[in-house]
């Protein structure tokens, strides 16, 4: 089977790869230098939601093995 499913497509990547994390990069540094106390909500609220997906992903186990 073939490394690249996609015809025409690299599978390193390129420069479109770049130019779209150097996009991302920049949004996010503007966030933070603009709204501090925004971009910490942000990650305070994504850190608790994440908590909350592996609590579940735990229980989901312990259930399993008593059940």
């Amino acid at each position: 089977m073939a490394k690249n499913m996609l015809p025409n497509m690299k599978a390193g990547g390129g420069l479109l790869k770049k130019i779209v994390g150097a996009v991302i990069a920049l949004a996010i540094l503007a966030l933070v230098i603009n709204h501090p106390h925004d971009a910490a909500g942000i990650v305070n609220s994504a850190t608790d939601q994440s908590g909350g997906v592996i609590d579940s992903v735990v229980e989901f186990f312990r259930d399993l093995g008593h059940g």
